[in-house]
Formats: structure tokens, sequence, C-alpha cells
């Protein structure tokens, strides 16, 4: 099924993000290209299959058909999916991939790092949440 490689897509790259937090400190974040694009996928990865599998999920779980990547978690919070504060969250990582993907020649490594620091809890808390929907609906 997509929604299982979608979401082996998002383990792998959360495992990724977070042997990059533990290994790679800021000042080497910010002198490495390759490191940086190392880093600028996985986040993209895990970033992406998250907007996949809500898309997925919001189509199979509310009447609301979402028009932006970022309207899909909101919709999610909306309908009791996940919590709204997550909700939010998630949606600003939403829009942090439209910046990986279209403003790639601009980006802050700083921000990127700060988003790396402080964002794995809230891949991590949806990640859970959609393993748990799996279950539950056994799609699995």
């Amino acid at each position: 099924m997509r929604i299982l490689a979608q979401l082996q897509t998002l383990d792998e790259a959360l495992m990724a993000w977070e042997r990059y937090l533990a290994e790679i400190p800021f000042d080497t974040f910010a002198q490495d290209k390759d490191i940086q694009y190392m880093v600028y996928h996985a986040m993209l990865l895990s970033i992406q299959a998250s907007i996949d599998l809500a898309t997925g999920i919001a189509v199979m779980k509310t009447p609301r058909r979402p028009g932006t990547y970022r309207e899909t978690f909101h919709i999610l919070g909306k309908f009791g999916v996940i919590p709204e504060g997550l909700a939010g969250e998630m949606s600003k990582l939403a829009g942090f991939r439209n910046i990986l993907v279209h403003e790639y020649t601009d980006l802050d490594v700083t921000r990127v790092y700060s988003i790396l620091t402080n964002d794995l809890k809230t891949m991590a808390s949806f990640r859970t949440l959609v393993k748990e929907f799996v279950k539950e609906n056994r799609l699995g």
C-alpha cells in the first residue's frame, strides 16, 4: 500500500534527521555544502512524506479537500484527526518545504539548523499519530 511506503520513507528520513542532529554541530553544518545538501534532502523527504500521508488521510476521513499543503494539516486538526497545535506546527513545516523546493538558492543555514534542532519532536509526534491511524484503520 502506498501509505505504508510513505510511512517507511518518513521513518527512514526521520532516523537520518535524528542522526544528523546528534552528529553535526552547527559550525560544521554552516561550512560544509555536502552536509547541508544531505540534511536538506532528509528534511525534504520527511516533510513531503508527511504531506502525502496527511493528504491521503484527509481524503479518507474528512469531507474537505485541501487546496494547499499547509491547509492539509489544518483540515486534519479541524476534524480532530490530529491535535490543532500539531496541525499548526506541521503546516509551518509544509511552508518550510516550499522554501526548500522553491527558494533553495537563498536558504538561511541558521534557520535550517534551527528547524533541524527544534522540529524533530513535531515530526515524530505526527509520525506516531499516523502509525496509530494506520493501525486503527487496518491499513497495514
